[in-house]
């Protein structure tokens, strides 16, 4: 009878126990939602102003990360943490001194490597000069300089397809920033011999050869908005298309590298957007050009990253032997492009041939779809966070 009636207590116990514990179970849940809610919130607001390199607003922002990461997926707390890593990298303890209004030296670190670099400030828009041979170690001494007045600065761009991506003077001045140190580098820190005998032989060359470190430098180094700044500006070269002017060249090099890898799998890239008729001419330079007028303001955190890790990727195996093939690059599709025109003219038809294909398998497969146009809208990832 006692073990009846404990069994039945329990029970009874059970049934009030039941229902009280299911109104507190429910008063938990809109709070557990709330903040399931608050950190998505949080993210989507730490990915705009990463994207658009609002400094400030992302240092007050992660401020938050521990409340928040509780409740974000893993992949989004990965993001997070890329997030913050990647924004110390963009903006050094030394970024400070590319404002000086006075010549200063400071150490900069590019690919992994650190060296001194002397900045004097100009009204010139940017620019990177020998001033002499050091006769220890055989390198060129440069100087580098640009508008120290303009670093920073929020000053909207004007250009209309500019202001679609809220870009400022301040991007294009970090953009310009990491370029010249891109030119530093080459001269502080690729093989000495090597560059010495490229000046003193193929000088077209070596210009080349700078410009496309250079370049490649501000796509890996600079912030996201930097970055896009970066293909942009050169969409002037591309149209101009000088088969003799380095920057164009080099403009041209990393056009095809990039378009290659998007061309290999257009899915991967749904900002970069592609022509949806095959261009009559220059196939693949058209191709490029538009692709780079085209890029949607909505450009996503995981294609910025994949494009940056691509650029990183590429220098780290293959930035050597750019230099020891002599501006040849090796692109991911297997075909080559080279620096000097007179050695490309080989190359070239190839390219064409092969962009064309992939732009017909894709406008036929509908992976490519037509492109209203450029338009920008004031806060996209605030607005379309997937709650």
């Amino acid at each position: 009878m006692r073990r009846i009636t404990w069994a039945a207590s329990l029970i009874a116990v059970g049934m009030l126990w039941g229902p009280a514990a299911r109104p507190a179970a429910a008063q938990a849940a809109p709070g557990g939602a709330d903040a399931r809610l608050a950190a998505q919130r949080f993210y989507g607001k730490l990915v705009d102003e990463y994207l658009h390199s609002d400094w400030a607003e992302f240092d007050e922002s992660m401020k938050e990360q521990a409340k928040h990461t509780p409740f974000l997926t893993t992949e989004q707390a990965s993001d997070v943490t890329y997030m913050r890593q990647a924004g110390a990298e963009y903006r050094p303890s030394w970024w400070k001194y590319t404002r000086s209004s006075k010549n200063v030296s400071f150490t900069a670190r590019i690919w992994g490597k650190s060296f001194k670099a002397n900045y004097m400030p100009t009204g010139m828009l940017g620019v990177q000069m020998p001033v002499g041979i050091d006769e220890r170690t055989g390198r060129f001494q440069i100087i580098v300089s640009w508008q120290p007045h303009m670093v920073d600065s929020t000053k909207p761009r004007e250009d209309e397809y500019e202001k679609a991506h809220r870009l400022t003077e301040g991007d294009h001045s970090e953009c310009t920033v990491w370029h010249e140190l891109g030119h530093n580098y080459v001269s502080e820190c690729l093989p000495a011999a090597q560059i010495m005998a490229l000046y003193q032989n193929y000088h077209l060359l070596l210009e080349s050869l700078q410009e496309f470190y250079a370049d490649m430098t501000a796509l890996y180094h600079c912030s996201p908005q930097g970055r896009k700044a970066t293909l942009f500006i050169r969409t002037f070269e591309l149209r101009w298309n000088d088969v003799d002017d380095p920057h164009t060249r080099a403009a041209h090099a990393i056009g095809s590298l990039l378009l290659s890898n998007i061309l290999s799998d257009v899915t991967q890239w749904p900002s970069f957007r592609l022509p949806t008729e095959v261009p009559a001419t220059d196939v693949e330079r058209n191709a490029i050009l538009y692709m780079y007028k085209h890029v949607d303001p909505g450009y996503t955190l995981a294609e910025d990253r994949a494009l940056r890790e691509f650029v990183g990727q590429y220098i780290r195996k293959q930035g050597g032997n750019v230099l020891r093939k002599k501006g040849q690059l090796d692109l991911p599709n297997g075909l080559q492009f080279k620096l000097l025109t007179s050695e490309d003219r080989v190359n070239q038809p190839p390219r064409d041939a092969w962009v064309k294909a992939q732009l017909e398998k894709a406008i036929a497969s509908g992976q490519i779809k037509k492109t209203e146009g450029t338009k920008g809208h004031p806060r996209p990832f605030r607005i379309n966070v997937a709650w």
